[in-house]
């Protein structure tokens, strides 16, 4: 009866859409993570204490941001999670291209000092990895803005006593997601169906491919969660409309009743 009833939360006409939405959010970045280090030692040529470094500022920053600018960015946003989830949404797709184009002006140099040069260590320009590194911060943070968010939609939308069964769900949908997402970006990486022709021992098609994808999706959840936050808005002024006609008409009733 238990799982029957969290199971229930699917099909809840608020609850289910955003845990649709965590779901593919959870593909997205799953497989966006899992290329990175790929990206970077292979394609950029990163050794392991550069990509150590690398991938601990990505976690750093967002533990500061969670820390001093949740606050600040809910602030901006007139106090609303579901605005701070589509506003880290619409900055991780931006981000991400972001990355991509550093990664493919990267490429590029690497290319062209391969081609001038004998040597055969290529050295990642200093200022193309600090690019990179900023982008990748930029996609960490957003992407932690986003998932607070929602997390904080979602038990929001339910009692206390069903919290627990909520984040639960979450977590297992998001594991679920962290099944599909890695394969699903990996092999789009080696096996590209867009650009497969240009270029294709630099790597370009592989990474726009990965690329390309994630931002069809978090465009997909930017429409989720607009049609979502209106459908709400909606209800939550139609609640108001009837609270306000009700209190009207019992202070009719009481005048009625005066006279």
């Amino acid at each position: 009866q238990s799982i029957h009833k969290t199971l229930s939360y699917l099909r809840h006409p608020t609850i289910g859409p955003l845990l649709f939405i965590k779901l593919l959010n959870g593909v997205s970045s799953s497989a966006f993570t899992t290329i990175l280090p790929l990206v970077l030692v292979n394609k950029l040529h990163l050794d392991t204490s550069q990509l150590g470094y690398f991938m601990s500022a990505s976690s750093l920053s967002v533990a500061v941001f969670a820390s001093f600018g949740i606050s600040a960015s809910m602030s901006l946003v007139g106090n609303r999670s579901d605005r701070l989830a589509s506003l880290g949404l619409a900055l991780r797709a931006v981000s991400i291209v972001c990355f991509g184009g550093v990664v493919s002006w990267c490429l590029l140099h690497l290319i062209a000092a391969d081609d001038t040069s004998e040597e055969q260590q290529l050295v990642l320009p200093t200022e193309g990895l600090w690019l990179a590194t900023i982008a990748s911060i930029a996609v960490s943070i957003s992407s932690h803005m986003h998932a607070t968010s929602l997390t904080t939609l979602t038990t929001g939308a339910v009692s206390v006593e069903q919290r627990g069964a909520i984040l639960g769900l979450e977590h297992g949908l998001f594991s679920l997601a962290r099944v599909v997402g890695p394969p699903f970006g990996t092999h789009i990486l080696s096996r590209p169906i867009i650009m497969s022709e240009f270029m294709p021992e630099s790597g370009f098609a592989g990474i726009w491919g990965v690329i390309s994808a994630c931002v069809i999706m978090d465009v997909i959840l930017l429409v989720c969660l607009h049609r979502w936050s209106s459908k709400k808005d909606t209800q939550l002024n139609s609640d108001e409309c009837i609270g306000l006609t009700k209190a009207v008409d019992d202070k009719c009733d009481e005048h009625d009743h005066s006279d």
